[in-house]
């Protein structure tokens, strides 16, 4: 095994985890849990009231009686396409026909395991009950929920026929997706079993929370820097990374409270805490045909088992591997006017709600990753793998929704209609776009549609979020130079703190995160949009 095998490993785990919390992302997390508070564009912390108010307000189970049964769902699409600013750097002492040519389109063609197409189900299922009145004022949950997202990737290049997948170490001619040192395959999921409860201190005030301890799973394949310093990103010189790692006890809880002041008003507030995940797993490495150190061998093997911080039982093949991320925190308040009938009865409400997340916080912007291993060089130990910081340039996001409902009678029965539009600013900051992730500005437009009986009510809607073609970075680190006075975006030789960079860089953890050389490969135009359709379905008794 070469050196760069080394840097190929670190990096591959590190980079394995940044799509991870794209699972949950804000600005990147899209509105709503289920099919009714999605078809309001996500307005709906004040008036959630079945078993969609475990994911948007604990307190709105308060409203039900008896017991109520939700089974519901988001069923998501994501686009998106990708142009690197630039050309293919010329590599000294190769000949390969796209040296000098404009990198290629790369577009997102998932191939899921449980979806329908492009199309994954989100899914809400709880159970709300008032245990009869055997605790006046006292409402209980339990259920299943996963934050609407789309942490699903394959990259693939555009071209005329189709779009083509990547082969590592395939036919050299072919270019190399730009895509690569980002991601290029990644699947998550992540999903937590929680229990709630809600209790009414008045007949106007309404408080709640949840509890549960979540399960979270991640995938991922990227190309990798295999040498030192790969600054022409050399496809020979690059090396291939997987990883499969669970978390499988994600602590999870939020408080929230609802007010109604008067019959026509109610306000609502949610907390949600951050989630800190902790995930392990094993990870593998294939190297291109010209990774190395002036020929000088050297292996990767395990730490000894009772100084391995992520797990025990690694291999030469197989180091244990874990990482550090957080879905960080996060605030909605809001409040709704409710249009009351003569009889005193809803029908139909206005709500608007203004969130934040805290995508600032030190483990959601940069995650640490560790790998139990060590440099051994002629059979003798010589360094431990270094831990390694994986930066994002994210930003606390801000959001402002406006949904509504309007009830038409249909015999005794109920036709109800929703729809809502909603704003989330960008969670990356300029020249931090990255396709693992979705940090772009959206807006958010929905519609849905309910039928409402005695016993039960289905639900059904569809929307879309727009984020249009955003131009990130500057693009003028491309071609890249392997003359350390042209080095650096200006080409001055000088290259900027990290702390002050525009984009992310290839890691090379050979050295230490603050030496790591500046080469942003996310720089170009982002194209990216969701489609959704919603579907639940509840009965009470």
């Amino acid at each position: 095994m070469k050196l760069s095998w080394y840097a190929g490993l670190m990096v591959g785990a590190a980079f394995t985890f940044v799509g991870s919390p794209t699972a949950q992302a804000g600005g990147m997390l899209l509105p709503g849990s289920g099919a009714v508070s999605t078809s309001r564009a996500g307005a709906a912390v004040a008036s959630a009231s079945d078993g969609e108010a475990i994911g948007i307000n604990p307190a709105g189970i308060a409203k039900a009686k008896g017991t109520t049964i939700t089974v519901s769902m988001a069923i998501i699409s994501y686009a998106l396409e990708f142009t690197r600013a630039g050309t293919y750097d010329a590599i000294p002492d190769e000949a390969l026909p796209y040296e000098g040519s404009a990198y290629p389109t790369v577009r997102n063609d998932p191939d899921l395991k449980l979806g329908f197409g492009s199309y994954q189900p989100i899914p809400v299922i709880a159970i709300v009950s008032d245990l009869g009145g055997l605790v006046p004022n006292l409402t209980v949950a339990a259920g299943l929920y996963a934050p609407n997202a789309y942490p699903f990737r394959r990259m693939c290049t555009e071209q005329a026929g189709g779009c083509r997948p990547y082969t590592f170490n395939g036919d050299f001619n072919e270019p190399p997706p730009p895509s690569r040192y980002d991601v290029m395959e990644q699947d998550a999921e992540i999903f937590v079993p929680t229990v709630a409860a809600a209790y009414s201190i008045t007949p106007q005030l309404d408080v709640g929370a949840r509890f549960g301890v979540g399960y979270a799973h991640f995938k991922s394949e990227l190309a990798l820097w295999g040498g030192l310093g790969n600054v022409t990103e050399n496809v020979k010189q690059d090396a291939l990374f997987k990883i499969d790692a669970t978390d499988t006890t994600v602590p999870a809880w939020a408080l929230g409270a609802t007010f109604r002041p008067t019959p026509s008003l109610e306000f609502g507030l949610n907390y949600t805490a951050q989630m800190n995940i902790l995930a392990k797993g094993d990870g593998d490495s294939v190297v291109g045909p010209a990774v190395g150190l002036n020929g000088v061998p050297v292996e990767i093997g395990p730490v000894d088992d009772e100084v391995a911080r992520c797990a025990p039982g690694g291999t030469v093949g197989t180091l244990k591997s874990c990482a550090e991320i957080a879905l960080p925190m996060s605030a909605t308040v809001g409040g709704r006017y409710k249009f009351l009938g003569a009889d005193g009865r809803e029908r139909g409400d206005v709500e608007i709600n203004v969130g934040w997340e805290n995508w600032s916080a030190e483990r959601a912007t940069d995650y640490r990753v560790v790998v139990d291993g060590q440099l051994v060089v002629d059979g003798t130990p010589s360094l431990s793998l270094k831990d390694n910081l994986v930066r994002h340039g994210l930003q606390d996001t801000y959001s402002v929704r406006v949904g509504g409902s309007y009830r038409l009678p249909v015999a005794t029965n109920e036709l109800i209609l929703r729809g809502g539009v909603g704003y989330d600013t960008k969670a990356a900051k300029d020249g931090w776009l990255r396709a693992d992730i979705d940090g772009t500005a959206r807006t958010t437009a929905t519609v849905g549609v309910g039928y409402r009986t005695s016993r039960w009510e289905v639900n059904a809607g569809g929307g879309a979020i727009l984020a249009g073609t955003v131009a990130n970075g500057s693009g003028t680190c491309n071609p890249t130079t392997t003359t350390p006075s042209e080095r650096g975006c200006n080409g001055d030789g000088n290259e900027r703190p990290i702390a002050e960079r525009e984009g992310a860089d290839p890691i090379n953890p050979v050295v230490i995160p603050e030496s790591q050389l500046e080469a942003p490969s996310n720089h170009g135009s982002y194209s990216s949009h969701y489609v959704m359709f919603m579907l639940g379905f509840s009965t009470w008794f």
